[in-house]
């Protein structure tokens, strides 16, 4: 297997992503213990731009064409199929 192909794949830095998740969710939560409505809404708002921004970086990492792809390749079909 080609570990350092796999490797290369995950240049997306993911803890800053995850780290803006965890401050949406924790804003979220001290805007329910608090009552107040916009620390909700922040919250939720921040987790939400979040993930899109997630999957918009994973995307524009897989269409950068420099990913190894995992999966096995199927010999019964033509080559083609996998360029």
């Amino acid at each position: 297997m080609h570990f350092g192909a796999v490797l290369a794949a995950g240049e997306i830095p993911v803890a800053p992503v995850v780290g803006v998740m965890a401050f949406g969710i924790v804003m979220a939560i001290v805007g329910h213990i608090s009552k107040r409505n916009l620390l909700v809404g922040l919250g939720i708002g921040i987790l939400f731009l979040a993930t899109v921004a997630m999957i918009v970086l994973a995307y524009v990492e897989y269409q950068g064409g420099t990913t190894f792809d995992p999966r096995p390749k199927d010999p019964k079909l033509p080559p083609q199929v996998y360029e």
